[in-house]
């Protein structure tokens, strides 16, 4: 079930969504609705399916969402403007798997799902500090021994901007691995500023990994919801990385052999966590070491 820590946050992401309304008596029936979907909210349903619900509702009381076509092509172009300098970085390393892992963790710094603003300023911050950042190295161990001895793996994005950091990331596998098939997996739909495989081909992951939609317009990736395409790739690689919070959220507890990595951006990760607000996360689904008492799933 969801925590309250997790329907609080939700309340107040729709309040501040009406915030550009006036019909008051609209705005409180439309909460009320919203309370209702809360309510009826089942088990295995975690947040991002519950903000599906809850857009779907706003457009029916209100004829739009936000739109977040700027901020993606913003977030896109800009890293796009760092990825040579990055990937230097990348290059330069003693380590180019596990340097590249850290900026491509420091891109889920670009959420306007999870976060109210994106801020430039902190994001050069964590770019500053990201190959410094630290990273379980027991778990990073067993990742790529893994990844060395895998036949197919699976690369779930998350969001605009970020994905150039994983396009390094992406790049720096498919070169170490050559024999290694790569599966890029992105949203199905357009939610929030998460990746579609427009976006994708955009700043060019294709290029070095095959890329498809998942199916579905959820801010994860939620099994019941994905296509049957996008399962079977799952259910058949030997791992996956999963970016982002909302990947986590919705795959937590599936059983595959899922490395989940993302920032820590909001009250309930930094509890389930134990963590600060944007200190970074590397686990795996079958090994998690951290109290996830509470999970959604």
């Amino acid at each position: 079930m969801l925590s309250a820590d997790c329907m609080s946050c939700l309340v107040n992401r729709q309040l501040r969504m009406l915030n550009e309304y006036d019909n008051e008596e609209k705005k409180a029936l439309y909460m009320r609705e919203v309370f209702n979907i809360l309510s009826g909210m089942e088990k295995g349903e975690s947040a991002p399916v519950a903000v599906r619900k809850m857009d779907s509702l706003f457009k029916d009381y209100f004829g739009k969402l936000r739109c977040f076509d700027d901020a993606k092509a913003k977030y896109n172009d800009l890293i796009l403007e760092k990825e040579d300098s990055i990937t230097k970085k990348v290059k330069e390393s003693e380590d180019g798997l596990l340097c590249a892992l850290k900026y491509s963790r420091i891109g889920n710094y670009i959420d306007f799902g999870a976060l109210s603003s994106v801020e430039e300023e902190q994001l050069d911050r964590l770019i500053a500090s990201a190959d410094g950042d630290y990273l379980d190295p027991d778990e990073y161990a067993v990742f790529k021994d893994e990844i060395g001895k895998a036949s197919k793996m699976v690369f779930i994005t998350d969001n605009c901007g970020e994905i150039v950091f994983d396009k390094i990331l992406i790049k720096t596998i498919a070169e170490k691995y050559p024999s290694l098939d790569l599966t890029v997996l992105v949203r199905g739909a357009p939610v929030l500023n998460d990746a579609t495989l427009e976006d994708a081909r955009y700043v060019g992951i294709d290029k070095y990994a095959n890329v498809i939609g998942n199916g579905s317009g959820i801010a994860g990736t939620y099994l019941p919801d994905i296509s049957n395409e996008a399962r079977a790739l799952l259910e058949n690689a030997d791992l996956i990385l999963a970016k982002g919070q909302g990947n986590f959220e919705t795959m937590f507890g599936c059983g595959l052999n899922v490395y989940y990595a993302f920032l820590c951006k909001c009250v309930w990760f930094e509890k389930r966590f134990g963590m600060k607000r944007l200190e970074g996360v590397f686990t795996n689904d079958r090994r998690q070491k951290y109290n996830v008492t509470g999970s959604s799933l």
